[in-house]
């Protein structure tokens, strides 16, 4: 997939976790069992807006990481 036009999601240490084109899906689940789907656009390659909120990719992952929500594409 061509970086300029996808957002990459890493882990807490920088690994690729996967891609999806910019405007793409990604899904979280959870704990309590509750599952909400939200739309990613790629603001640069280490900046994505995620369900119309800004985040810094490696902080958004760290966030799903401390609150235990598991997310990936659609």
């Amino acid at each position: 997939m061509s970086e300029k036009g996808s957002i990459c999601f890493v882990d807490s240490r920088g690994k690729a976790l996967f891609w999806i084109p910019d405007g793409g899906m990604i899904k979280q689940c959870f704990g309590n069992g509750d599952e909400h789907y939200a739309i990613c656009r790629r603001l640069d390659h280490e900046n994505t807006e995620i369900d119309g909120r800004q985040w810094n990719n490696r902080q958004f992952v760290e966030k799903m990481e401390q609150n235990g929500i598991c997310f990936f594409p659609v």
